[in-house]
């Protein structure tokens, strides 16, 4: 029989060696707190040899990144597993280095370096990390199944397909997710929305233009893929000039095409673009860290160089002109540093909260 061995210790930092946390033989069960915070698979030894791996969580409320190194071993996230902790969530496992075998729905996938695979929590599977080499490392990303707009079919076609992460997107997903793992405690807690939202949104695109060029893909899908591809590239370029020409030839469509694309929802181009730039605003007036910024910077900042008309058009949606929203939201005035906090929610053993970000610590 297989011993259960969890994770014992962070991830090592920059320059550092690869983490040596043991677990003694007699362990068999990872413990309550892992798999309840993390919703993570148990990680499976091949005999009483001692495991030796690291891991460092990355909280970000409804998103979660976790970065393990380990050896050879197996994992699995069964039925009793479910049952006892589905956050109702997509996991998104991305191999950083090494190789990894996954048993999801039937049949067998292969996972190597630069790739990433999707898979739902309320389901279970199976793998190994079996790369003769021995070292393994990947990151795995929980994010809430509203996170990904993508249509449930597309969803599903989607489960379990491996997806390379070369350059462009995919190349940008990679970097992030290494460098915010490898900073967890770097971050404070006024972060954690910017952080959780831009980790959402390039999973998001990355699979949304996988989605594009799944060929079994049926016209509606199609459809829906390039509107979410769309919509991914108008978020990245709010604060830029965007016209309905500008995106159109982005995506090779006519600008007539686009516009169908939108009234598909019930919308129109210039309408969601207003509604994504009025949300920004709304974040940065919330943002303690920029109560020294003047309004109508941040308003210019993201395509409302009127002050009377954007202050007419937050007001309509929020209830309230921009100025008396950003003092209810921010009452204390300009905020650089915010100081450590713990949380009451149960942590796993040997962890540490900062500003937001767990971190482990040696015990």
């Amino acid at each position: 029989m297989p011993e259960r061995c969890p994770p014992g210790t962070p991830a090592p930092a920059r320059g550092a060696a690869e983490p040596e946390a043991t677990c003694p033989p007699e362990t068999r069960a990872v413990p309550d707190g892992i798999t309840g915070l993390w919703h993570v698979p148990d990680l499976l030894s091949d005999g009483p040899a001692r495991l030796r791996a690291g891991l460092r969580v990355l909280d970000l409320g409804s998103v979660w990144a976790a970065a393990l190194v380990c050896p050879q071993a197996g994992f699995a996230r069964t039925a009793r597993l479910v049952r006892r902790h589905d956050p109702q969530a997509f996991h998104v496992l991305h191999m950083r280095r090494g190789r990894a075998t996954l048993g999801i729905g039937g049949r067998q996938t292969r996972i190597g370096a630069g790739r990433l695979v999707l898979v739902d929590s309320s389901g279970t599977y199976s793998g190994r990390f079996d790369d003769p080499a021995g070292v393994h490392s990947c990151v795995i990303v929980q994010l809430p199944r509203a996170a990904l707009p993508l249509p449930p079919s597309t969803l599903h076609r989607l489960h379990g397909v491996p997806v390379t992460l070369g350059t462009g997107m995919g190349g940008a997903l990679a970097r992030w997710l290494a460098d915010i793992t490898g900073r967890c405690d770097e971050f404070a807690r006024t972060d954690i929305p910017c952080l959780a939202d831009t980790t959402a949104s390039l999973v998001a695109s990355v699979l949304g233009a996988a989605a594009g060029s799944v060929e079994v893909l049926d016209p509606e899908d199609r459809r829906r893929a390039l509107r979410t591809q769309i919509r991914q590239f108008i978020r990245r370029h709010l604060a830029d000039p965007l016209t309905p020409e500008s995106i159109a030839a982005a995506h090779r469509l006519s600008r007539r095409s686009l516009y169908a694309l939108f009234e598909e929802d019930g919308q129109t181009v210039a309408a969601w673009i207003r509604q994504e730039r009025l949300e920004r605003c709304r974040r940065d007036l919330a943002d303690p860290r920029l109560a020294g910024r003047p309004i109508h910077c941040i308003a210019a900042r993201w395509g409302f160089p009127d002050k009377a008309h954007f202050s007419r058009l937050f007001r309509s949606v929020y209830g309230a002109p921009p100025r008396d929203f950003r003092r209810r939201a921010t009452p204390h005035g300009p905020t650089t540093t915010l100081h450590p906090q713990t949380t009451t929610t149960p942590r796993p053993s040997g962890t540490v909260v900062v500003g937001g970000a767990v971190r482990g610590q040696r015990p």
